[in-house]
């Protein structure tokens, strides 16, 4: 069951602006549905909105920063899940690290996951947490961003078809990585590209592949054009 995310930002009206451009391009990528609400009477934050559960995030600019409030649903016993401070505006790296990746958040979007099971043991891995993944010989080796690695007796062929495309794109044979996890690309030479990936590891982007990666990249990336392209 899907659940409408309810967001009350707190600030004046120009604070509020801010805040809201720099939410709505994330959780439409992340296919969240909200419902934001505005207030900027602080007397009538701290009596209605602080101590209820009638929002689940709320979001304010407080002493140059952006504060952050994760609450329980409406369904559960109040609970004040998670508090955080971010830069004012918040960066679209915060925005993701600190709101769309946190657990709290998964109540209201499915990020989806990939199912890896050996013999009488499932586990399954969010699909935020895989960098990427690559063949060994009749085998796949998914990397997570923790730097761990999970191995699948599947051929990588098999988990690329069970596996939801519009997270993964081809950078060289045998590797898939996920495009939302990306960091930096580096301009390393004109037949390869490096992509740099959350975990900080380096895998190559064959430049055959690069026009469909871009377009991969460019349907997971809301600001394409903050994609830092080093070395050039």
């Amino acid at each position: 069951m899907m659940f409408v995310l309810k967001i009350l930002l707190f600030g004046n009206a120009e604070e509020r602006k801010i805040l809201e451009e720099a939410l709505l391009q994330p959780l439409k990528e992340y296919k969240i549905t909200f419902d934001i609400h505005n207030l900027s009477n602080p007397q009538k934050f701290m009596k209605n909105y602080l101590f209820n559960n009638d929002y689940h995030l709320i979001v304010m600019c407080s002493d140059g920063n952006t504060k952050y409030i994760f609450k329980s649903r409406s369904d559960t016993p109040l609970i004040h899940v998670v508090t955080g401070i971010m830069s004012f505006p918040p960066t679209a790296e915060e925005i993701d690290d600190k709101l769309m990746r946190n657990p709290e958040l998964a109540s209201f979007f499915s990020p989806g996951e990939y199912t890896v099971t050996h013999r009488d043991c499932t586990r399954k891995i969010p699909y935020m947490d895989i960098d990427y993944i690559r063949r060994d010989n009749d085998k796949t080796i998914i990397h997570l961003t923790n730097g761990g690695t999970e191995t699948t007796s599947k051929n990588i062929g098999k988990v690329m078809s069970e596996i939801n495309r519009e997270y993964f794109a081809k950078s060289s044979p045998g590797l898939f990585v996920n495009t939302r996890n990306i960091c930096k690309i580096h301009n390393s030479c004109q037949h390869y590209k490096t992509v740099e990936l959350k975990s900080g590891a380096m895998v190559e982007l064959k430049s055959i592949y690069f026009d469909k990666f871009r377009d991969a990249y460019s349907l997971s990336v809301a600001r394409l054009a903050s994609l830092k392209t080093l070395d050039d």
